[in-house]
């Protein structure tokens, strides 16, 4: 895949500091199953942490503008599972035409990601981008970093299957304030995440600057593509101690 095609993967990002790349389309028939099981609805218990992270934890999310009616994006910490040998937490969003799995590290310092799927895409950052501190954050706060994303297309040509680039990025907490959403009256921080790449020679072919706003305890409620909080699992449970 030439630098340009996947430069412009980049900008497909549809999570909150995370990096998302353009995915194959796959069309695929799926049978009627013979009976409909029931959705399985785990809640997370409290105190929540900072950075919330409880397997289960929940949050849907409408563009700006959007009515109350029209189709969701919902957000779900599906929890721990093994991830090419090593036990890492899965997220998942989708819903509006997206279906995308993250899988994160949950260290002492921040929560790293790892890797990401899409249909028909599979995306390998090494080493990890940090994409969130544990807390408290502050305004003026800031952490940075470099990756290499490799990127995998199982169904394309063999000679198509994998192509690499090269990342640097800078988050930055510009701003603390008061927001109203669907959802209630939050507190946020403004975080901005800006990511440059580079092809084989080091020139920056693209840049990529996106704009979150993350309330302590309950996470985001605003995200980088413009959704915005309807509801969550997690309003109205206790708080840990800040860290």
């Amino acid at each position: 895949m030439p630098t340009s095609q996947v430069a412009r993967a980049w900008r497909a990002r549809t999570f909150p500091l995370v990096c998302t790349f353009a995915l194959l389309l796959l069309t695929a028939a799926c049978a009627p199953a013979a009976q409909e099981e029931a959705e399985v609805v785990t809640q997370p218990t409290g105190p929540l942490q900072y950075v919330p992270l409880a397997t289960g934890a929940r949050w849907t999310y409408l563009p700006d503008r959007a009515t109350l009616d029209e189709p969701r994006v919902t957000l779900t910490v599906e929890g721990p599972t093994v991830v090419e040998g090593e036990v890492r937490t899965a997220w998942h969003l989708v819903g509006r035409g997206l279906d995308v799995r993250w899988f994160r590290e949950h260290r002492s310092d921040g929560i790293y990601l790892v890797r990401e799927e899409r249909p028909g895409t599979i995306i390998r950052f090494d080493p990890p981008i940090r994409e969130m501190t544990t807390g408290p954050l502050r305004v003026g706060q800031t952490w940075s970093g470099e990756t290499t994303a490799t990127l995998r297309f199982p169904e394309a040509e063999p000679a198509n299957r994998t192509s690499s680039l090269d990342l640097t990025y800078v988050t930055t907490v510009v701003d603390r304030r008061e927001v109203t959403v669907t959802a209630g009256t939050f507190e946020v921080f403004v975080v901005n995440f800006t990511s440059r790449t580079t092809d084989e020679s080091g020139e920056v072919v693209d840049e990529l600057t996106q704009e979150t706003w993350f309330a302590p305890y309950l996470g985001e409620v605003r995200t980088e593509n413009g959704f915005f909080l309807v509801e969550s699992n997690l309003l109205g449970l206790p708080r840990a101690p800040a860290p």
